[in-house]
């Protein structure tokens, strides 16, 4: 066997510890970014269990004594639960909306070949390249000519057409891949092309439903734009919004107590619903990646 030069195993040293440096400055970075993530959601949560007295005297220390009472002032004087509520019936009612039409629309441009397809997708993702921004003063002026403002119709129907570009353009991806022999096969065995669809497609692109489902709840529970200029009901205001309404009463209180703790409660259903779909979420992404 040839000897190798000097040379050689001074490069080789130097690939190794080239790795080991960068292996150290990526944890490093994602420890660091842990820590900006992590500690303002402790120190919240600390706060919360505080009198307001307690916040500004002592701001970094733990409480002396739980103050869960500011729990419930959040959740009855601060109308938390009445945000919570607002919110999940108009997310749950967008992403109906947005899952049932971008799976119908994404099946049909990703399995039939028909004329106008690729006009119809481009027609679709070409929405995710215009600002949502834009279309809010037309929008506006539009509910209020149907008469949807200060109702829940206004925002899911918004939420629904700002959502459904990117949705159709992820299933789509997911649809193309299934094999067309399972289609072929059920419809010889006399499924119509609903039960195909219903049946057959949706059980098999279900890790990209639900990633998708996902980006799409976070995106409608925390939007706060759309619902600022067109709700102005307390009764109807959602989450986004009830925060602000919640640092106003804390402001003119001074109980700084009960607004970090609204803010906790804002938290929980975010939190919730990442640890419930953590491993199907990133096993969505992957998949959508390889595919």
């Amino acid at each position: 066997m040839p000897k190798r030069s000097p040379l050689y195993s001074v490069q080789k040293g130097a690939e190794r510890l080239a790795a080991q440096m960068s292996w150290f400055a990526a944890q490093l970075m994602l420890w660091v970014f842990m820590g900006m993530v992590v500690f303002p959601m402790l120190w919240t949560i600390f706060a919360s269990f505080k009198t307001s007295p307690e916040i500004f005297n002592d701001p970094w220390g733990i409480p002396d004594v739980f103050q869960f009472q500011n729990y419930v002032t959040a959740w009855t004087k601060m109308n938390a639960g009445t945000y919570i509520l607002n919110s999940l019936i108009v997310s749950a009612g967008s992403l109906l909306l947005i899952m049932g039409l971008g799976s119908m629309i994404a099946y049909v441009l990703a399995r039939y070949d028909f004329r106008g397809n690729r006009f119809f997708f481009f027609f679709f993702v070409s929405g995710m390249m215009i600002p949502g921004y834009l279309a809010f003063i037309p929008a506006w002026f539009l509910h209020r000519s149907l008469g949807l403002l200060d109702t829940y119709w206004s925002l899911i129907i918004q939420y629904t057409a700002f959502n459904l570009p990117f949705t159709v353009f992820m299933l789509q991806s997911f649809f193309k891949t299934l094999p067309k022999e399972l289609e072929e096969a059920a419809v010889v065995d006399g499924a119509s092309l609903f039960t195909v669809f219903w049946k057959i497609m949706l059980p098999l692109s279900k890790s990209g439903l639900l990633t998708v489902s996902v980006f799409n709840f976070l995106g409608v529970w925390n939007e706060f734009t759309w619902v600022l200029i067109t709700i102005s009901d307390e009764k109807l205001k959602t989450l986004p919004l009830g925060a602000v309404n919640i640092m106003q009463q804390a402001k003119y209180a001074t109980d700084w107590g009960a607004m970090f703790a609204g803010f906790v409660i804002i938290l929980i259903p975010t939190f919730a619903v990442y640890i419930l779909f953590q491993s199907k979420l990133t096993e969505g992404i992957t998949v959508g990646a390889l595919k």
